[in-house]
């Protein structure tokens, strides 16, 4: 281990303070980017809890029909803020949409089936045609007089 004395921690401290002072500090280096979490794909929200608290009792898989479902209303904006309803506009609901979430189309079709039965969507099926469905929350229905 080498000792430095006082005088040569005095001459790297002003060899250190000029280097400084003679290199242009580059203004960009100082900022600290903040930025956001920028996602490619999400889902946005508000979902309502009740509905998949009862989509999920179903089964699993309607748990996941169920989000898969509201992505594509809140992507195509049948449903939202500026659209506050009780029921939802058409959602076509496509096997290739269900197997990126890992779900098969005869599992989405159980599912969906067992949903309708529930009251939880409308659902409108035929043969060859990817199902169109509606969400129904009972939710913003208000009170019963």
């Amino acid at each position: 281990m080498q000792v430095r004395s006082p005088a040569s921690h005095i001459l790297l401290t002003r060899t250190l303070i000029l280097l400084l002072s003679i290199m242009s500090l580059d203004s960009s280096i100082l900022k600290r980017t903040l930025k956001s979490r920028q996602y490619k794909q999400y889902i946005r929200g508000p979902f309502p809890l009740k509905w998949f608290q009862r989509a999920s009792t179903i089964s699993r898989t309607a748990g996941v029909v169920g989000m898969i479902i509201w992505r594509i209303a809140y992507q195509k904006k049948l449903w939202g803020h500026d659209c506050q309803r009780r029921t939802s506009g058409h959602i076509k609901v496509t096997n290739q949409n269900c197997m990126k979430w890992g779900v098969c189309g005869n599992s989405k079709n159980t599912a969906l089936r067992l949903m309708e039965k529930a009251e939880l969507i409308r659902l409108d099926t035929k043969r060859g045609r990817s199902p169109i469905v509606q969400i129904i929350d009972d939710e913003l229905k208000g009170p019963v007089t």
